[in-house]
């Protein structure tokens, strides 16, 4: 049973081994790729969201020798999810949105949205439980906003075309001197 599997495993990497799968975390992983981050929003959010970013970006091996300009509009909102019998609100969600735009030094690179989503259960009678509830939705929010934003950044970053530097061609005049 273990020699199948073996040469089941070893047939499949054989066969897959050119079919031009790349892993997008791939580069030297002991030094992460530079960015400057510029981030605009307001209150703790937008600290909390930055803590995680640089967190994220941190894990970010390096592709290329580049420095990115990374920046971040972030916003939050609470909506409504569920309502009781007695209309009153009884599930809502907190909605945290990353607008961002990549740049290569003055070059735009992309641009994009990221958005993440997480709910929590209101509770009118007990309000230190629904605002530790509120507090722990929103954290949660922003961290997987972030995990989401470092993964679209090295995503595109990744797919960015090379700017390669066409060889100049010699002229006679350039041939003489070299003589």
């Amino acid at each position: 049973m273990v020699l199948k599997k073996w040469a089941v495993v070893s047939c499949l990497s054989f066969l897959l081994g050119g079919c031009g799968f790349q892993p997008l975390m791939t580069g030297q992983p002991e030094t992460p790729q530079r960015f400057t981050l510029k981030i605009s929003g307001t209150g703790y959010s937008v600290y909390k969201f930055r803590r995680e970013l640089e967190k994220q970006l941190a894990l970010t091996p390096q592709v290329n020798d580049k420095a990115y300009v990374l920046t971040v509009s972030l916003s939050e909102g609470y909506v409504p999810l569920a309502y009781g019998t007695d209309a009153t609100v009884s599930r809502s969600q907190v909605q945290a949105t990353a607008k961002y735009a990549i740049q290569d030094g003055s070059q735009p690179l992309a641009t994009g949205n990221v958005t993440a989503y997480s709910s929590y259960i209101l509770n009118y009678t007990e309000e230190f439980s629904t605002r530790s509830a509120q507090a722990a939705a929103s954290e949660r929010t922003l961290i997987s906003l972030a995990e989401e934003l470092s993964r679209e950044v090295m995503l595109k970053i990744r797919v960015a075309p090379e700017k390669e530097e066409k060889a100049k061609p010699i002229t006679s005049v350039e041939q003489d001197d070299a003589w």
